[in-house]
């Protein structure tokens, strides 16, 4: 993955075009090679296309978070009516096992 360069100030750039910076040659080919400063519109432009990303995160993330929700209700209301029908089944058996006592 390519680094983007990074972004130096006017002093930086200045001290390095006035041999300030001569001692650092990896700095100072650093601020040479750094593009021109970001314009205020663009940092803009960046910090609304960063806040909906985020939004779009932030709901996808709420969407998931509600199905799993739904899928927790759906499962135990599903773990209940099988325990209820157990809880039948028990009970009919019990009848039918005191009818046969009752019948001998």
């Amino acid at each position: 993955m390519k680094k983007a360069p990074t972004k130096f100030n006017k002093k930086m750039k200045a001290a390095a075009a006035a041999g300030k910076l001569d001692k650092n040659p990896k700095l100072k080919a650093a601020v040479e090679k750094a593009g021109p400063p970001m314009k205020k519109e663009s940092m803009a432009k960046m910090k609304k296309a960063s806040a909906m990303k985020m939004k779009k995160m932030k709901d996808s993330a709420m969407t998931m978070k509600k199905a799993a929700m739904k899928m927790k209700k759906e499962s135990a209301m599903k773990m209940k009516k099988s325990g209820m029908m157990m809880k039948k089944a028990a009970m009919m058996m019990k009848k039918a096992a005191g009818m046969k006592m009752k019948k001998k």
